[in-house]
């Protein structure tokens, strides 16, 4: 047995009671662009089935899935491309706010 063990729980380091600096923005939704994004696809992907011309091997609705599946999925893609340039230009548009602390740190 060694003369110095270690604690069973670790104990957290002492926080500084000062102000913390940070940087407050609107951040844009996740989830909302991504539906966006997939429904635009489905409308491209119907409008393409139904003003296309007909073909004799497959029927106009099984056309318009299978063309929904692939143009929903451009269309959440480009969608989350869209969010990434959003996201980051309302990062740079942020402002430094000072948040004052609290009452005591919460330990888990």
């Amino acid at each position: 047995m060694e003369p110095m063990q270690q604690p069973a729980e670790p104990t957290p380091d002492p926080t500084p009671s000062g102000n913390i600096e940070v940087v407050v923005h609107a951040a844009p939704k996740f989830w909302p662009f991504m539906g966006v994004g997939a429904a635009v696809g489905i409308i491209i992907a119907l409008i393409s089935a139904y003003t296309g011309p007909e073909s004799p091997d497959f029927s106009r609705g099984s056309v318009a899935g299978f063309l929904a599946v692939g143009f929903a999925f451009a269309g959440v893609l480009l969608a989350g491309i869209v969010f990434l340039i959003v996201d980051r230009v309302t990062l740079k548009r942020g402002r430094r706010a000072t948040a004052v602390p609290t009452g005591e740190p919460e330990h888990h």
